[in-house]
């Protein structure tokens, strides 16, 4: 499980990269995770702004990053396993739907109590509610479309770990 420690770590290093650093960044992406970087790049056909796609895509950097990070070995996102988060999403979003207020904070806040990476969902929910005077952040029609988007990627991400193999010597 990955600590809050370096969740933190991780999300300030990224926010002090240059942009200078940015194309090197995509590349490792692209030749570690080229599915996960199609995924990023294809938001165009939602109803984001550029600036919403922008920060999905960074969100999305960042959890790669986060993830990583983790005592298990973060191998190749496959499209079938990003297909897999992404149905499974879509069903938690049909039955999201149709609860009342009260169930659906209830489904949430055990959705969060016993997700598998519970400090690296958390940060995604911080950043996609973040507001600030100096940053337009998400236009509130479309924060639950970035929460899920995120999600996705991340349920991805975790079916991609596997224990890291035994070193011989």
């Amino acid at each position: 499980m990955i600590t809050f420690e370096t969740v933190t770590q991780t999300w300030q290093r990224m926010s002090q990269t240059s942009a200078h650093e940015a194309p090197e960044i995509i590349n490792q992406m692209q030749a570690e995770q080229p599915v996960v970087l199609s995924y990023l790049i294809h938001l165009e056909d939602l109803p984001f702004n550029q600036y919403e796609r922008e920060l999905i895509f960074y969100l999305g950097m960042v959890v790669w990053q986060i993830m990583k990070q983790s005592e298990h070995q973060l191998y190749e996102v496959t499209g079938k396993k990003l297909r897999k988060a992404e149905d499974a999403n879509v069903e938690l979003l049909e039955q999201l739907g149709s609860y009342s207020e009260g169930k659906l904070i209830e489904t949430i806040q055990l959705l969060l109590a016993d997700y598998p990476e519970p400090e690296v969902l958390p940060y995604i929910v911080e950043a996609i509610m973040e507001e600030s005077p100096d940053d337009p952040g998400f236009r509130d029609e479309y924060r639950g479309l970035a929460f899920v988007h995120l999600k996705i990627l991340l349920d991805a991400f975790i079916d991609s770990l596997a224990r890291r193999p035994d070193l011989v010597a």
